[in-house]
């Protein structure tokens, strides 16, 4: 929908159909005390002088050298292919489909999307995307339960899972909360034995891979003491080029599959917004949130797409909506989906390798250079933890990072107090060797 302007003669047809004779009575109800008597604008400018503004002002938002950040928000190469079909007339709207004569394009977009989201999490079923990987989690959670038909259901949430992820889950369960018990942990990931044991209770298991300190959790294990038990498990992932390098959570038995889709398509743009994946088993298609497109024909036979299923039934039953998601992020799916379709099968597990070779790389040259840092030997992906001895915190090494124009990766202690000594570093195809080095010399130099 384009954006017209009203010119002078509008705003005074507007005027008198309101019966008002100035613009400013439009805000007669709102008390005078309360009214902004004036604004100090600045003087208006031409677009050539807007321009000149702005350039005089770029340099007050510098980017850092190099960073290693991730914790949830990556940032990864996107092709020039991606911004430019973004823009095209065809998905010039960030809104709901529901006017199938008018969004071919989106529509058909939304339906290829559900698709790769299949292939990437193995799962039988992908809705059209949700907010983000934490409220894609928190929804799956929720049908989770409603699947086992219980209110008293007991959910296991594994301790290893994101700490905003868990944030946004408490609020979405506050009702559940006394039903909530944590996973211990076995050094920094899930101790097995004492997950099957919990398991033989539990109605909910909540698991994310890789966690919160980039380790990747044994799914072929833990699948099988799911198939043993009756609960229904629930999967997470911030990090879902993760799925080119590791097989997807369906094929290990998972029941629901989510994962924030940031890395494909989107920039960090300092966390957000983004998109979120959400996939499953056919069986539970009516438990679905969000809607799904599918592919029909039209009066002439031709190839077409349409919403087939929505499950927020506000539109007529609001009382039996499994769900009040009412966007699926098109546009950021869609340059997600644009990306993907441009890597293609064997150039998304190339990048993937990429980013385990230079994850690898690091860890094997940190190791190397600063005896006194402790690496875990638990498998990674592209991200791991760095221990710090005693004496030196994180925060301390991020701030003097910092300081130099960089970021050597982000403070867990800023997540949790007992994580202070913890550095989170993220490496992916976009850190050279020398960038990678440079990391290198600056821990040894200071730990």
């Amino acid at each position: 929908m384009k954006y017209i302007p009203q010119g002078l003669r509008d705003q005074q047809e507007l005027l008198k159909t309101l019966g008002l004779s100035s613009s400013d009575d439009v805000f007669s109800y709102i008390p005078k005390n309360l009214r902004v008597k004036e604004l100090d604008y600045p003087p208006a400018q031409s677009e050539i002088e807007i321009r000149q503004t702005f350039r005089a002002i770029a340099h007050t938002s510098t980017a850092p050298s190099a960073s290693f950040a991730g914790c949830g928000i990556y940032a990864h190469d996107i092709p020039s292919i991606v911004p430019f079909v973004q823009g095209r007339s065809e998905f010039a709207t960030a809104y709901t489909p529901y006017q199938p004569e008018i969004s071919q394009g989106l529509l058909q977009a939304i339906y290829e999307f559900q698709t790769l989201a299949c292939q990437l999490t193995e799962c039988e079923l992908s809705n059209a995307s949700l907010y983000d990987g934490a409220t894609s989690l928190a929804e799956g959670v929720l049908m989770a339960l409603r699947i086992q038909k219980k209110t008293e259901g007991k959910i296991l949430i594994a301790s290893s899972i994101h700490p905003h992820y868990l944030e946004v889950l408490k609020t979405y369960l506050v009702e559940f909360a006394d039903r909530i018990s944590f996973l211990s942990l076995e050094g920094d990931r899930l101790d097995l034995v004492a997950l099957k044991k919990d398991l033989e209770t539990a109605d909910v298991l909540v698991t994310q891979s890789p966690n919160i300190f980039g380790c990747v959790e044994d799914y072929v294990t833990i699948g099988r003491a799911v198939k043993q038990s009756k609960a229904i498990w629930v999967t997470s992932t911030t990090e879902p080029l993760s799925f080119a390098a590791i097989r997807g959570p369906g094929h290990f038995g998972a029941h629901i599959v989510t994962a924030e889709g940031q890395s494909f398509g989107n920039a960090p743009y300092l966390g957000g917004s983004s998109y979120g994946f959400f996939a499953t088993r056919n069986e539970y298609l009516r438990q679905l949130p969000g809607r799904l497109v599918g592919e029909t024909v039209d009066q002439k036979g031709r190839r077409s797409y349409t919403l087939t299923f929505a499950t927020r039934e506000q539109f007529i039953r609001r009382d039996k909506a499994t769900s009040n998601i009412c966007t699926n992020q098109n546009l950021n799916m869609l340059a997600g989906l644009i990306h993907l379709a441009t890597l293609g099968a064997n150039g998304i597990r190339e990048l993937a390798e990429q980013n385990l070779s230079n994850s690898e790389f690091a860890k094997s040259e940190i190791r190397n250079a600063a005896p006194k840092l402790t690496i875990s030997k638990s498998p990674t992906f592209n991200e791991f933890v760095v221990e710090l001895p005693t004496g030196v915190t994180a925060h301390s090494l991020v701030e003097k990072a910092g300081d130099e124009g960089w970021v050597c990766g982000v403070d867990l202690g800023a997540l949790r107090k007992e994580w202070k000594h913890k550095l989170l570093i993220h490496v992916s195809e976009l850190h050279s060797i020398e960038v990678i080095q440079k990391l290198v010399r600056f821990l040894a130099k200071n730990s």
